[in-house]
């Protein structure tokens, strides 16, 4: 749908069965205009510049609003008191758009729901097993049931997957597909992010979120088979220092996970029999837990799973800065390696350069046992 990229806008509103009080305008990407506007008989309106499309939230008091694209363009919002969720939006060609791809994952989601809650609970009563120390026995009826809500869930994660790329490849000139896209590069190998970035338009390719995906690209290659490790130093449990210097001459498997993260806990109890298996013929393991704001939790986890075994470290991300302007910091061994999804693990050899990456942008986890079995 052509549509243009940067200009003005003008959103024109009404609201029905209220005939006071204000409406509040949220938009941007990474900087963001707050604007409100008091309604008159029944209707309100805004006006601004964009220099590119930007999702939205629109809402009144006390009432909860809803998201939406805002284009340079004129746009009619209809709202049904009494409830913001009930509202018309027309005139955004970008918003069509993202309408279009919900549509079509629907009925996908829809069936995810139930199974995903099933997955949830599943895993919590495994994980609160394994902490609380359960028989052998009990574990492996708990996982079994685990594994099978996983299985049935799988097909249905890859329909939403396969939905959206299709829409990706057919819709090359959208900003839904950019703004979309990154959402699904943990489960892209550098060389098919490569490409769906290439087929967007050139403007898009040079948008706020085109430059996100090149440099969430850059990053992935960063951590995959062939490069070169990135360097960095942490402070570990105790505060000593931390670096890749410190397991020189090892095979070394930096383990990203979060103690909020329950394939992450039960992937522990894996991990320690491949370092109770490897550890003497050369294989170490650094932890580069996602909980700079719940280092007790952290700590509480190691301690919980056993894995003080080896050594651990915080991502190195100052929370408070990233909610402040959401850009990238270059401590965070997160955004070093392209990490955007937990669990992920990467194997470093003794030289220094990374041989292989399970998880997110790399091969699946269970290629792990497989790829340690041939080294070792």
């Amino acid at each position: 749908m052509a549509q243009e990229k940067h200009g003005p806008f003008q959103l024109n509103g009404t609201i029905t069965g209220k005939d006071n009080g204000y409406v509040y305008l949220r938009y941007g990407n990474g900087f963001y205009i707050e604007d409100s506007c008091a309604v008159k008989n029944g209707a309100f309106s805004f006006k601004g510049m964009l220099s590119e499309p930007v999702l939205a939230t629109i809402s009144s008091n006390g009432e909860s609003g809803i998201d939406f694209y805002l284009d340079p363009a004129t746009i009619t919002v209809d709202v049904k008191s009494p409830s913001f969720q009930e509202a018309t939006i027309t005139g955004s060609g970008t918003q069509d758009e993202y309408r279009e791809l919900l549509q079509e994952r629907a009925s996908a989601q829809q069936e995810m729901t139930p199974l995903s809650r099933a997955f949830d609970d599943a895993n919590k009563q495994y994980l609160n097993a394994i902490q609380t120390r359960k028989s052998e026995a009990e574990l492996a009826t708990l996982k079994a049931k685990a594994d099978a809500a996983k299985e049935k869930l799988l097909p249905l994660q890859e329909k939403v997957r396969e939905v959206s790329y299709g829409f990706f490849r057919s819709h090359p000139d959208s900003y839904v597909t950019a703004a979309e896209l990154r959402y699904f590069t943990s489960y892209m190998k550098p060389e098919t992010l490569k490409s769906y970035i290439g087929k967007l338009s050139p403007w898009l390719q040079t948008s706020i979120y085109g430059r996100e995906l090149s440099d969430i690209l850059e990053k992935i290659q960063n951590g995959s088979p062939g490069s070169r490790a990135q360097l960095f130093s942490q402070p570990d449990m105790n505060g000593q220092p931390v670096s890749l210097m410190t397991f020189k001459g090892k095979y070394l498997l930096l383990d990203f996970w979060g103690s909020w993260c329950l394939p992450c806990r039960k992937n522990n109890a894996h991990l320690k029999d491949l370092y109770t298996l490897y550890k003497d013929k050369g294989l170490a393991i650094l932890g580069i837990a996602d909980n700079d704001n719940k280092p007790e939790e952290w700590k509480k986890a190691i301690a919980k799973d056993g894995v003080g075994i080896w050594s651990h470290v915080l991502r190195g991300l100052d929370t408070n800065k990233f909610k402040e302007d959401g850009k990238p910091q270059p401590g965070d061994i997160y955004s070093m390696y392209g990490v955007h999804a937990v669990p992920t693990q990467i194997l470093i050899n003794p030289e220094g350069v990374i041989v292989a990456r399970f998880g997110s942008g790399g091969e699946s986890y269970e290629q792990l046992d497989t790829k340690l079995a041939e080294i070792f």
